[in-house]
Formats: C-alpha cells, structure tokens, sequence
C-alpha cells in the first residue's frame, strides 16, 4: 500500500524515497562538472572548499569511494534528535567538519554519508546552482524523469508513498527525517519508471561520457569481507551475482527501502522501491 490510512495502493507511479541510491545521482553530478572543466576528481577539496578542515589532504575521489575518513554524521549519537531540525548544508557539514578524520585519506574505504554531504556543498559551489535545481536541470530533465526530484514534505506531491516501520500491531508511521539532513546523500525520490529511464541513459552518451561511465563503474576500492568483498566505483557498488558481473547499490532511509541492480552485459536492471522500511528488497 502506498498510504494505508487512505487505502490507497502502490503502483508504478508511485514516488518512493530513494535513499542511498540518490549517491549514484550525486557522482553522476560530480563526473558532469568534470567533464565541463569546472572541476577534477583527483583535486583536493580545498581547491574548491578552502575552508573545509583538512581539505588538502581529501580529494574529490575520495569522497566518492567513501575513502575521504570523514566520519559518518548518520551514525552520531545525536543524529535521531537532529534529524527532525531543518538545516542548510553548511550547517549539515558544520555538525561533522571539527572532528578529526578516523583515518588517513585514501587508506580504506568506510562508508560514509558525510562525504556525499560535502559532495553536495562541492556541486552547489562550482555549478553556482542549488543541488536540487542542477539535478532537475542537468539529470531528470533531459531524461524526461519527470516523476523524480528532490522530496520535501511542503510541496503536495501526487503519488507520494507514505513511509512505515512494522510494529506490534502491524505497521506505524515512519519517524519524521527533515529532508534537509540527508541531502546529497539519500534526499531524492523517484519512481521504477523513471529509474528505467535512469538506466538506459547509462548505456548512452546522454547524461555522460563513455570514459565517465567506466570511471563511475571502475572498482575502485575494496568493501572489505564484511561487504562480501565487493568493490565501490562512484555512487555503485561493484560485485558479481549469479556469475555476472552487476552494479548497485542500496538505500534505506525512515519508512523506506530500496534497491537497483544492473547486470550489464544482459542489459538487465532489476528495481525494487519499498514503503516498508524492513523489506526484504535485496
């Protein structure tokens, strides 16, 4: 069910939260504005956020392959009471940026939403555009993904899914997140319609080049055993499944879990967007 209060069922029109799977998007920004010659992958953040502590040490790349050692903001005990406060980014970041890196940048990977965060300040600086408006722009329009966006609760949004967790005696309403908190990171929503849509431009040439893709789809960095030894590229995870090589990633955020996996060489995407945030989607 989209809204069980109001009977109302999912279909294929229906707008889920995406989560996590919203990284692919950012990189996908980041890679764009490479290609424009407004920034390098491989510059250090301070060449465009000089304020940013520590930021000579941390490369763009990092931040993408979750290697930057920033510590992840959604794992701070503090996050559940803020999650319900509106904040800018800078003030996102502010909550993260003085503490000190859990590791040297680019010895290991640690996933870490706090990069993709910092990814979304990187965007917005460079671009001279909000993060939601470039997307809209430069992604979701010209693939006619006119049922994706950047989801804030004040808009009315027709097809909007309601998000639950299970409960005692069934289901509840999902905690309430500020859609201001997870931003680069896990704030779009999107349809199974238009993430085929998302799909078939990643075969083409539409939204980036072919030496951008096989940038983003390069195993990058080791996930570890824990990670079933999977590799990260940018914004997708790198593995094999039923003896085929796949890409994707995952995403759960309040009320909803998701996943998108592409086995490449069959040309196969398989989507699976849930209101129910313990599903099995996986």
């Amino acid at each position: 069910m989209a809204n069980l209060e109001h009977g109302i069922a999912n279909t294929p029109q229906t707008k889920f939260r995406l989560g996590s799977i919203t990284k692919q998007f950012t990189a996908t920004a980041v890679l764009q504005l490479q290609e424009q010659g407004s920034l390098q992958v491989n510059d250090s953040i301070s060449t465009y956020l000089p304020h940013y502590p520590q930021g000579e040490q941390i490369t763009v790349h990092h931040l993408l392959t979750h290697t930057a050692g920033i510590p992840n903001y959604t794992s701070f005990p503090d996050y559940a009471q803020n999650k319900r406060t509106p904040m800018t980014v800078d003030e996102v970041i502010n909550w993260f940026n003085e503490r000190p890196l859990e590791f040297a940048s680019g010895d290991r990977y640690s996933y870490s939403n706090s990069g993709y965060v910092v990814l979304t300040k990187l965007i917005e600086t460079v671009s001279g555009q909000p993060y939601a408006d470039y997307l809209q722009q430069h992604i979701f329009e010209p693939l006619e993904m006119n049922n994706s966006g950047y989801d804030r609760p004040e808009p009315i949004l027709s097809y909007r899914a309601a998000g639950y967790t299970p409960s005692s005696a069934g289901y509840n309403n999902a905690q309430f997140l500020d859609m201001s908190i997870p931003s680069g990171a896990g704030a779009l929503y999107s349809t199974i319609e238009d993430l085929h849509n998302w799909d078939q431009a990643l075969y083409s040439d539409i939204i980036l080049s072919e030496s951008s893709r096989r940038l983003m789809f390069s195993p990058t960095v080791g996930m570890g055993e824990e990670n079933g030894n999977a590799d990260y590229g940018y914004g997708w995870v790198i593995d094999c499944a039923y003896e085929r090589e796949r890409v994707a990633h995952g995403g759960r955020i309040d009320g909803f879990t998701t996943s998108i996996a592409r086995f490449l060489d069959e040309r196969v995407i398989i989507i699976v967007l849930s209101n129910l945030e313990t599903a099995p989607v996986y």
